[in-house]
C-alpha cells in the first residue's frame, strides 16, 4: 500500500494528508489505514462542526477491518450528535422528545482509479442494512464492529414512533479515492440501483451517494479549517452601556432577510454548528414553537416578533463599516427556536421584512462569554448539568492541565474549539466527554455508567448527591485519568491493546488503575491524591511500564469476564463489582506475604 500511495497520491493530497497524520499522531500507521482516517475525518467534520473530532472518536467510527461489508468509517448521527451506543439514543430521546438520525457509510481507496465493482460494495453494505432493519435473513457475515452498528441502526428504528416530524433517517454512502472523478454510465446505474431498493423500503427520508475524489476531499479538509464569517447589513442598532472585557455591543432590530444570512445556508438548511453555545436544541414542534408558526402561517408577521424573547449572538470578532457589520466566529447563544421556526417558514409572504430584536455582543473573553451563556440559557428550563463546562471547577481544571509539566503535555478543552487557531496537537485534546466518561470509570470505579449521553450521565450522578466535578476534587484525579484514557486511545491505534477490547475499554481503564496503584485510592481532596496520581502518571509516561500495566489489566478483565468481551459487558455492574472482588483478592495475598 505504500507504493500505492507514492503513485498515486498527488503532492498537494500528500501534503494534507500528512498534515493531518502528524496532528493526529499517525505518523507510524500503514497508509491505507490512515487514509481512511484522514478520509472519515473529512466526513464526519462537514456533518459536526461545534466538536473537536477526538482520536477516541475516529478508533470508533473505523471499522474496516475484514468482513466490513465493504464500509470503512461508520457515522450516525443523532440530533447533531455523534452516536455509537443505544445508551445516547435513549438519553438524547430523554433530552429533546424526539430523535432526528442520519447514516453515513465511508468506503476509501489510495488508488488514483474509481472502480464501479468497489463502489457496489458500500451500496451493498447500505442494503444489507435496511434488509437487516426488515428482520431478512441469510445476510453476509461480518465483523464484530459492523455487528454492533447494526444493532444500533436497528434499536434507532425501533424508536420511529418519536422520529421528529415523522421522518425516517437520511442515509448517505461515501466512496473516496484519490483520482479525478468524471461522471460515468455504469456509477450512475449502480448507484440507482441501490436508490431503487431503498427507496422501495420506506426506510428512509432521503438517499444518496457521494463520490470524491482528491479535490472534493480537501475541500472537505480545508473547511475544517475556516472560520465562521458573515456579512449583514443592520440599518438600526444602539450601543450598549460600556462592559468590562467586551469590545462592542448593540441592541439591533434587524429584518429577517438579513438574519437568515446567520442561521441558513445557500440550500436553506440550518447552519446548526452557530447554536452550540445555545445549550437547548431545537425542540420541534412544540406548545411554543407551534404557536410562533401559527402566526406565521396566518400572516400575523407583528405577532411573531410581539411573542419573541430576542436573540442574543456573541461573536469573537465585529467589524462595522456604515451599515454594514462583519462577524467572525458567532454563536447565537439564545433564539434556537425562534430561528428554527423562522427556517421552517421560508415560503411565508413577507417573511424577510420580519424585524427581530437582537443583541450583538463581541467579546473575546471567555469568562465574559461563559457568563452570557449562562444568564441566556438560565431564563429558560435547562438542565443545570447541561451548563457544566461554564462551572469554576472547570476553569480549576483547565488550570492544572496548563500548568502541568512533569509528564505529558494534555490540552483541557472546557469551551468547544477552543484550541481550534492554535497550534495544538487535536489528538492531545481532552474534551469534556471524554474527561466525563475517564474520571467516572477509572477513578469513580464506574464504568458501567459510561455508555450514555455525557449530559445525561452527569445528571444521573447529581441526582444520586453525587457530583461528577465537585469543586474540592484534586484536579490531578482528572488529568491522570485523562492521560490513561488518552495512552489507552493510543494503545488501540498502535494494536498494543486488541481491538476486541474496545467493547470494555472504560473496564480497561478501571482495570489498570487497579493494578498499577501504589496504595489504595484516597479521599478525593486527601493531600495524598498528587502523590497517588504521580505515581501512575510515572508508569503511564514510561513506554515499557505503560504496556506492561496495561497486559496486566487485560490478564485481570479476562479473568473477570471468562471468555471473549461481549458487547452487553460495557453496561454490567456485575462485570465491575468482579473486577473489585479480584483485586481484593489480590491485595490480600500480597498483606499475607509481607
Amino acid at each position: 500500500m505504500q507504493l500505492i500511495n507514492k503513485l498515486f497520491m498527488d503532492i498537494i493530497t500528500k501534503s494534507h494528508f500528512d498534515q493531518f497524520k502528524k496532528q493526529y499522531g499517525y505518523e507510524q500507521k500503514p497508509e491505507d489505514e490512515a487514509f481512511e482516517l484522514f478520509s472519515i475525518y473529512c466526513i464526519i467534520s462537514k456533518y459536526v462542526k461545534t466538536d473537536t473530532v477526538s482520536k477516541t472518536l475516529l478508533n470508533d467510527l473505523n471499522v474496516g477491518n475484514g468482513g466490513d461489508w465493504g464500509i470503512d468509517g461508520f457515522i450516525i448521527i443523532v440530533n447533531g450528535k455523534v452516536i455509537t451506543n443505544q445508551q445516547e439514543v435513549e438519553d438524547l430521546l430523554a433530552v429533546n422528545g424526539t430523535l432526528k438520525a442520519t447514516l453515513i457509510l465511508i468506503q476509501t481507496k489510495t488508488s488514483s482509479n474509481f472502480n464501479v465493482a468497489e463502489l457496489g460494495k458500500p451500496l451493498d453494505g447500505a442494503e444489507y442494512l435496511l434488509k437487516d432493519v426488515m428482520e431478512e435473513t441469510n445476510l453476509p457475515s461480518c465483523n464484530e464492529d459492523i455487528v454492533q452498528y447494526r444493532e444500533l441502526v436497528k434499536f434507532i428504528y425501533s424508536k420511529s414512533a418519536d422520529f421528529q416530524e415523522g421522518q425516517n433517517p437520511t442515509f448517505i454512502v461515501y466512496y473516496v479515492a484519490c483520482g479525478d472523478y468524471k461522471a460515468q454510465a455504469d456509477f450512475k446505474a449502480r448507484i440507482s440501483k441501490t436508490s431503487d431498493f431503498i427507496n422501495a423500503t420506506d426506510l428512509t427520508s432521503e438517499f444518496r451517494c457521494e463520490i470524491l475524489g482528491k479535490k472534493e476531499l480537501i475541500n472537505y479538509y480545508k473547511n475544517t479549517k475556516s472560520k465562521i464569517e458573515v456579512d449583514i447589513k443592520v440599518e438600526r442598532k444602539i450601543p450598549l452601556p460600556e462592559i468590562e472585557h467586551v469590545d462592542e455591543s448593540y441592541l439591533c432590530l434587524i429584518p429577517f432577510g438579513e438574519f437568515k444570512k446567520l442561521i441558513i445556508d445557500a440550500d436553506n438548511k440550518m447552519l446548526n454548528d452557530v447554536f452550540y453555545d445555545n445549550i437547548r436544541a431545537f425542540q420541534g414542534d412544540n406548545t411554543v414553537n407551534k404557536a410562533m408558526s401559527e402566526s406565521l402561517r396566518q400572516g400575523d408577521i407583528n405577532l411573531f416578533a410581539a411573542m419573541n424573547n430576542g436573540i442574543t449572538i456573541i461573536t469573537k470578532v465585529l467589524k462595522t463599516t456604515g451599515v454594514n457589520i462583519h462577524l467572525v466566529d458567532y454563536q447565537i447563544v439564545n433564539g434556537c427556536q425562534t430561528s428554527n421556526v423562522l427556517q421552517h417558514n421560508l415560503d411565508v409572504p413577507g417573511i424577510d421584512n420580519l424585524m427581530l430584536t437582537v443583541k450583538l455582543i463581541a467579546s473575546r473573553d471567555k469568562d465574559i462569554r461563559d457568563k452570557i451563556i449562562v444568564g441566556n440559557n438560565s431564563q429558560t428550563e435547562v438542565k443545570r448539568e447541561q451548563l457544566v463546562a461554564l462551572l469554576d471547577t472547570q476553569k480549576y481544571i483547565e488550570d492544572y492541565y496548563n500548568a502541568q509539566n512533569q509528564f505529558e503535555k494534555l490540552y483541557y478543552e472546557r469551551r468547544s474549539k477552543q484550541y481550534r487557531f492554535d497550534e495544538v496537537p487535536p489528538y492531545k485534546i481532552i474534551t469534556i466527554p471524554f474527561q466525563i466518561k475517564a474520571f467516572i470509570s477509572m477513578i469513580m470505579g464506574e464504568p458501567h455508567k459510561v455508555s450514555g449521553y455525557y449530559g445525561s450521565i452527569v445528571e444521573q450522578f447529581d441526582k444520586n448527591g453525587i457530583k461528577v466535578f465537585a469543586p474540592d476534587t484534586h484536579p490531578a484525579l482528572y488529568y491522570t485519568s485523562a492521560l490513561a484514557c488518552y495512552k489507552m486511545t493510543e494503545g488501540f491505534s498502535t494494536n498494543l491493546i486488541p481491538r476486541k477490547y474496545k467493547k470494555v475499554k472504560y473496564h480497561l481503564l478501571f482495570a489498570f488503575r487497579l493494578m498499577c496503584e501504589q496504595f489504595p485510592l484516597p479521599q478525593s481532596n486527601s493531600h495524598n491524591i498528587q502523590k497517588y496520581c504521580d505515581h501512575i502518571c510515572s508508569i503511564l509516561c514510561d513506554d515499557e511500564k505503560c504496556e506492561r500495566g496495561f497486559r496486566a489489566a487485560i490478564k485481570l478483565v479476562d479473568e473477570a469476564l471468562q471468555g471473549e468481551p461481549r458487547d452487553r459487558d460495557r453496561t454490567s455492574s456485575m462485570f465491575t463489582n468482579t473486577l473489585k472482588k479480584l483485586i481484593d483478592k489480590v491485595n490480600a495475598i500480597k498483606q499475607t506475604q509481607k
